[in-house]
């Protein structure tokens, strides 16, 4: 399991890579914990080595999602701040 340093250097990493995730989810707007129960049942749906798209708050949603998302055994290919605030989190199912 990467550590959260890695986590930032494969952001760094792919930050400049056009990633094509499998499947997306817009959680703009939805308050923790509903926030990891919706992406908990996205990943659900995708097989290993998949790509999931996530669009998350800034603040804890964004760090408390990506945290929980790692500890389950997932990869954070990137983070990415959007213009408006909000975070684009891409993640690989582990």
């Amino acid at each position: 399991m990467p550590d959260s340093g890695n986590c930032q250097q494969a952001g760094r990493d792919m930050a400049d890579k056009e990633i094509l995730p499998d499947a997306s989810r817009n959680l703009l707007g939805v308050g923790c914990p509903m926030n990891m129960v919706y992406a908990k049942v996205e990943l659900a749906r995708l097989g290993s080595g998949q790509v999931l798209e996530l669009v998350l708050d800034d603040g804890a949603p964004v760090s408390n999602v990506s945290g929980s998302i790692q500890k389950e055994g997932h990869e954070i290919l990137a983070k990415r701040q959007m213009p408006a605030g909000g975070w684009s989190i891409f993640i690989r199912k582990g």
